[in-house]
C-alpha cells in the first residue's frame, strides 16, 4: 500500500561552484546561460516563501526579441504537497491567467517547513540560474532545469526540465495521439493553441489547452507539473527532457508531489478547482446528429429507440433547430416551430427524458435579430484592433463574438437571451460549440465585399427550409468576405517565434499557420483590455463560466453544459466531448486516451462521439476515405459496447455521415442493450464517483495503472480504463477480433457478467474471448459496489432498491508500505481506517451517494452519503458488513433502501454449503451459488439511513 506520507523540509541550497560543474558536465557551459542569480532574500518568521533575483548576463536568441534585464523568482510552499514557483520581470506587470478562470488558492495557514514533501535548490549569487525541486524522502528530482538554457522575453519563454528516460509521462494537450495515452518521448511537439480542427486528425493542436503533465517514475512514485499560462505554447517531448516554448505571459509553475497518481490529480484540482457535479440524468444515454432536419425526424428518432426497447435519456438538437441563418437561441418556424418543440420537450419530460440544444460561439450579425441588436447596443462583442466590432464568418455568415471575459454587459445579455429561449422551449442543458473560437475567415478584420455578388449571396443566403445544405456547406465554410491581412511585423498576428499551429489547408505537412488562421484575430480586444493574443485559449472556458451562471439563474437547477474548447478550470462549469472524431477503428482506440486525459484535466464528465462523427478515415499522406458498410456495422457494434462506459455516453454524427443510431442494425441494438443494461445497474456507483471528484477533486475514468503504479506493464495498457475505483473496462479496439489480452494488475478480479473470480499474484496480460456484441468488464476485489435494477430512464433507477456487491480482495489487509496495488478507496478516510484496523483480514469498502439529481448545491443537508465496510475472515467464509453514515437527508433519505447483499469470491466449502446471515440480530435469507462463488443475502429491506450491521458465514456439513 502507498499509505505512507513523506516527512520533508524546504531547503534553499547554495550550490556554489558545484552548480557550475554540474552545468558544464551537462553540456551547457556557463556562458550559454542567459541569467545568473544576483540576490537571494530569506523568508520571514511568518512565511516560508523565498525570493531570488536574476540578472541577464548573456543575451540569446535575439531573433525572438530582447530579453528582460531583471527577473524575480518567487518560491512559495502552499501546502505540504504543493509548491508554487513564479518567475516574472522585476517591476513589470505582464499578462497572466485571470483569477476568474483559475482562482489561486494561496498558501495553507500554519504550514510548517517540517511538513513539506519537497526540497528546492537554487543557485547562489553570481552563478548561472538553475532550479531543482526534489522529493526529500529519496532525493528524486521532480523538476530540474540544470544543464539547459532559460530564456525570458516579452514574446518568447524557453524553459527545459530533465526527465528520467525510464519515467512515463501523461497529460498535455489537447491532441489525438495514435500511440495512446502514454506520451511519446521521441521529439514529438504538442502545441497548445485552441483550434477548430477535427480530432480525427492525429498530432494536431485541437480544441483545448492543458499544460499539465503527470510523471510516473520507475518505482511507481508520481508527481505533476502545471505551467499555468494561456499563451500559445509548444512542448517538446524528448528522451531525457521536456521543453516549453511559450509566446507570452509569465512562468507560473505548480508542482504536486502525490505520491500516488490519483493524489497528484487531486492536488492539481485543488488549484484549478474541483469538477462541477453533473446532474444525475446526464449519466443516461444521449442521441444526437447534425442534420435531424425537422421536428418530425427528431420525434421519429425517439420512437425508434422505444420500438427496439433501448434506453434513451436525452435527445439533442444541433444547429438545424436555429432560425433563418443559424440564429442561436431562436427556433426556425418551419423546421422546428417553438410551439411544437415546447410540446415535444414537455412530452419528453413526462417520460423521464430530456432535451439539450446547441449554442455556437458566433452570433449572426443580422438586423432584426434580437440577440445581435441588444448585444450591439450593450457593447457585448469583442472588438478589432481599431475598436470596432470584430466581424468574422461562421455558420450564420457574418458573425460577431460575445466577450465572455469579465464583461458584465455580456453576463446580462446572456441571461436575457437564454431566458427568452427557455420561455419558448424549456431546455435541460446547453451544448457550447465552435468556441475556440472558430472562424471561417482569417484576418485582422473582415467585411462583406458587396461588389462580389456571388460571395455576398453565399454569405447571406438563408438556410433551406428542407435543410438540404449539401451545396451550402462548402460555400459557407469558405471565407466569402474581404479581410485585412496583418503586416509582416505585426507582433500580435506574427510573433517572432512561430508555434506549430497546424495549417490544414489541403492537409499540408506545414504546421506553422498564423495564430489568426481560422479564428478570432490575435490583435482583437476584450472590454477589460486583454488582447486576444493572450486570452485566446480561454474563450471556451469563459463562455462556459458565463453560461453556467446564466442557466443556474434561469432554471434554478444544476446546470448541464457540454463544451468543446477548454482550459484548466473549465471542469468547474462544464462537461467536455473530444470533438469531431472519425468513423474508424483508430479513432475508437484514441478516444480512450481522450477520456482519461480529460479526467486528469478536471472534467470527469467526458465522452467521444460513439461510432464516430465524420465518415472518414485518414490514410497515410492525409487523404480521406470511408470504411465499408460491413466494417461500419462491426465498428458501431464494438463502439456501442465501449461507449456505454464512457462517463458521458452519446451517439453523435455529422450531416454527411452514414446513419448510425443503435437501432439501425439489430446486432448493434443487442450489443447496446447488453452494455447499457450493466451501466444503468451501476448508475449509483458511477454517480458516487462523480460526487467524490466534485468534493475532493480527482478522476472518475482513470488509467488501470492508478490501481498499481509499481506495475510497469500497466503503464501502457491504454486500451482499457478504470471507471472509478472498482470497474475495469477492456474493450475490443481492432477489427475482426474476438480474442484480446488485456492487462490486469495483481489481486482479485471478477467478471461483471457472471461474477466468476480471477486471482493474480502479479500483474499480467490475460487472454479473453470477447465475441461480437460483448465487452470485457471486471469488478476489482476489495470494493463494495451499489447496484440497482435496470430501467430505461434514470428517473426509475435513482431511488430503486439497492443490492450491494461485496468483492472480496485476494490478500488480507496489512501495514506494509512496500510498493504494490492500492486497495479500492484507499485514499478515503473510512476505508483507510478499516484497512489499518483489520490487519490480516479481507477488507472491502465503498460508497453509496445519492441526491435529488439536480440540486445546485450538495451538502450533508440534502444528500445521502453512506460508506460500507466489509471485513471478512482470511479464508473468505465469514464476515461482517457495516455502514458509516455521513449524511442522511433529501428525498433519497426516506426512500432509498438496501434490499440485498451479494458477496463475491466466497470459496466453496467441503460438503454441503450452509450459508447463514443476520442483520442487527435478525435472521436473513441466504443462498450460495457454488459455481460463481457468490453468497446472496436477501430480505434486508433497510433504509440507507438506518445503521447496518450484517454478519454472515458459509458453513458446511458432510452427509
Amino acid at each position: 500500500m502507498h499509505n505512507h506520507r513523506l516527512s520533508i523540509i524546504l531547503c534553499i541550497s547554495l550550490l556554489g561552484s558545484a552548480a557550475q560543474s554540474a552545468l558544464a558536465a551537462a553540456g551547457a557551459p556557463v556562458q550559454q546561460q542567459a541569467y545568473a542569480v544576483s540576490a537571494v532574500a530569506a523568508g520571514t518568521a511568518s512565511s516560508l516563501a523565498r525570493t531570488t533575483q536574476l540578472s541577464l548576463v548573456n543575451e540569446q536568441l535575439q531573433q525572438y526579441g530582447q530579453s528582460f534585464e531583471q527577473l524575480t523568482v518567487q518560491v512559495t510552499p502552499e501546502t505540504a504537497s504543493r509548491l508554487h514557483v513564479k518567475v516574472a520581470p522585476t517591476g513589470q506587470q505582464l499578462w497572466e491567467v485571470p483569477e476568474s478562470i483559475v482562482p489561486r488558492p494561496g498558501s495553507e495557514p500554519g504550514l510548517s517547513s517540517s511538513s513539506l514533501q519537497y526540497a528546492v535548490e537554487l543557485s547562489q549569487p553570481g552563478q548561472p540560474f538553475g532550479l531543482t525541486v526534489n522529493r526529500k524522502s529519496n532525493g528524486q528530482p521532480i523538476f530540474d532545469t540544470n544543464g539547459h538554457r532559460f530564456i525570458f522575453k516579452d514574446q518568447y519563454i524557453e524553459l527545459t526540465t530533465n526527465v528520467p528516460e525510464d519515467a512515463d509521462l501523461y497529460g498535455l494537450g489537447e491532441v489525438s495521439l495514435p500511440t495512446g495515452l502514454l506520451l511519446p518521448r521521441d521529439g514529438t511537439v504538442i502545441t497548445m493553441w485552441a483550434r477548430d480542427l477535427a480530432s480525427a486528425m492525429p498530432y494536431v493542436n485541437l480544441y483545448g489547452s492543458h499544460p499539465f503533465y503527470l510523471q510516473i517514475n520507475r518505482d511507481g512514485s508520481s508527481h505533476g507539473v502545471l505551467f499555468l499560462n494561456s499563451n500559445g505554447m509548444d512542448v517538446s517531448l524528448n528522451k531525457t527532457s521536456l521543453t516549453y516554448k511559450v509566446i507570452g505571459g509569465l512562468v507560473d509553475l505548480y508542482f504536486f508531489t502525490g505520491p500516488t497518481p490519483e493524489e497528484v490529480i487531486r492536488q492539481y484540482h485543488q488549484v484549478i478547482g474541483a469538477p462541477a457535479m453533473t446532474p444525475y440524468w446526464s449519466l443516461g444515454f444521449h442521441q444526437t446528429r447534425w442534420g435531424y432536419q425537422n421536428i418530425s425526424v427528431l420525434e421519429e428518432v425517439v420512437a425508434n429507440y422505444t420500438a427496439v426497447d433501448l434506453p434513451l435519456e436525452v435527445v439533442w438538437s444541433d444547429i438545424e433547430y436555429m432560425s433563418t441563418r443559424f440564429w442561436t437561441m431562436e427556433f426556425d418556424e418551419h423546421r422546428y416551430p417553438a410551439a411544437k418543440m415546447k410540446s415535444f420537450v414537455e412530452g419528453l419530460h413526462e417520460q423521464g427524458q430530456h432535451w439539450v440544444a446547441i449554442q455556437d460561439a458566433g452570433v449572426a450579425a443580422d438586423k432584426g435579430y434580437k440577440a445581435y441588436e441588444e448585444g450591439t447596443r450593450d457593447r457585448v462583442w469583442i472588438t478589432d484592433h481599431k475598436g470596432k466590432d470584430y466581424l468574422g464568418q461562421v455558420w450564420p455568415g457574418k458573425t460577431v463574438y460575445p466577450d465572455y471575459l469579465d464583461n458584465a454587459n455580456t453576463s446580462r445579455w446572456l441571461v436575457d437571451n437564454l431566458q427568452h429561449m427557455y420561455d419558448k422551449v424549456p431546455y435541460d442543458g446547453l451544448w457550447l460549440d465552435m468556441n475556440e473560437a472558430s472562424n471561417f475567415c482569417s484576418g485582422m478584420q473582415c467585411k462583406p465585399n458587396r461588389r462580389n455578388k456571388t460571395a455576398t449571396y453565399w454569405l447571406e443566403v438563408e438556410t433551406p427550409r428542407d435543410y438540404n445544405i449539401n451545396e451550402l456547406i462548402p460555400l459557407r465554410t469558405t471565407c466569402q468576405m474581404s479581410c485585412e491581412e496583418p503586416a509582416a511585423d505585426n507582433k500580435w498576428e506574427s510573433p517572432p517565434y512561430n508555434i506549430q499551429n497546424f495549417d490544414n489547408t489541403g492537409m499540408r505537412e506545414n504546421r506553422q499557420a498564423g495564430l489568426g488562421w481560422k479564428t478570432i484575430a490575435p490583435s482583437a480586444l476584450h472590454a477589460n483590455g486583454a488582447r486576444e493574443y493572450d486570452a485566446h485559449n480561454l474563450y471556451g472556458t469563459a463562455m462556459a463560466l458565463e453560461h453556467h451562471a446564466a442557466v443556474e439563474k434561469i432554471t434554478g437547477k444544476r446546470p448541464f453544459l457540454l463544451t468543446r474548447s477548454t482550459f484548466p478550470g473549465a471542469g468547474r462549469f462544464t462537461a467536455h466531448w473530444t470533438g469531431d472524431n472519425g468513423v474508424n477503428w483508430e479513432n475508437l482506440y484514441m478516444s480512450i486516451a481522450g477520456i482519461i486525459n480529460t479526467n486528469m484535466w478536471g472534467m470527469p464528465m467526458v465522452g467521444a462521439d460513439i461510432c464516430g462523427f465524420a465518415d472518414m478515415a485518414f490514410k497515410e499522406g492525409g487523404s480521406p476515405d470511408v470504411i465499408p458498410e460491413s466494417s461500419l456495422r462491426e465498428l458501431c457494434n464494438r463502439w456501442a459496447s465501449l461507449g456505454a462506459f464512457y462517463p458521458f455516453s452519446r451517439n453523435h454524427y455529422a450531416y454527411f455521415t452514414r446513419s448510425h443510431e443503435y437501432y439501425q442494425w439489430p446486432d448493434v441494438a443487442a450489443a447496446a442493450k447488453k452494455a447499457y443494461s450493466l451501466r444503468y445497474q451501476l448508475l449509483s456507483y458511477i454517480y458516487s464517483g462523480f460526487f467524490l471528484a466534485h468534493v475532493k477533486g480527482g478522476t472518475v475514468a482513470r488509467p488501470l495503472l492508478f490501481t498499481d503504479p509499481s506495475d510497469v506493464d500497466a503503464r501502457n495498457a491504454t486500451a482499457q480504463w478504470m471507471m472509478g475505483e472498482a470497474l475495469l473496462v477492456s474493450p475490443v479496439v481492432t477489427e475482426a477480433t474476438t480474442t484480446i489480452k488485456p492487462h490486469f494488475t495483481a489481486g482479485a478480479w471478477y467478471n461483471a457478467w457472471d461474477n466468476t473470480r480471477m486471482t493474480l499474484s502479479k500483474g499480467q496480460a490475460v487472454e479473453l474471448e470477447v465475441p461480437l456484441g460483448d465487452i470485457a468488464v471486471h469488478y476489482r476485489g476489495g470494493a463494495v459496489i451499489p447496484t440497482q435494477p435496470y430501467a430505461k430512464v434514470t428517473r426509475d433507477i435513482r431511488l430503486a432498491p439497492v443490492t450491494l456487491l461485496v468483492t472480496l480482495p485476494a490478500e488480507p489487509a496489512g501495514k506494509s508500505e512496500a510498493a504494490g496495488p492500492l486497495a479500492p478507496y484507499a485514499h478515503e478516510e473510512v476505508c483507510a481506517a478499516a484497512i489499518e484496523e483489520n490487519e490480516g483480514q479481507l477488507v472491502s469498502c465503498g460508497l453509496l451517494y445519492m441526491d435529488r439529481g439536480d440540486d445546485i448545491q450538495v451538502s450533508a443537508d440534502n444528500t445521502v452519503q453512506v460508506w460500507y465496510t466489509a471485513v471478512s475472515s482470511a479464508d473468505g467464509r465469514s464476515g461482517t458488513l457495516s455502514s458509516t453514515i455521513k449524511a442522511h437527508a433529501g428525498d433519497a433519505a426516506g426512500k432509498l433502501r438496501i434490499a440485498a447483499v451479494h458477496i463475491l469470491g466466497v470459496p466453496a466449502a467441503e460438503g454441503t454449503a450452509v450459508p447463514a446471515a443476520s442483520i442487527n440480530g435478525r435472521p436473513l435469507a441466504a443462498a450460495f451459488d457454488e459455481t460463481a462463488g457468490v453468497l446472496k443475502i436477501s430480505g434486508i429491506e433497510l433504509l440507507v439511513g438506518e445503521p447496518l450491521d450484517i454478519t454472515w458465514t458459509l458453513g458446511s456439513f458432510s452427509g
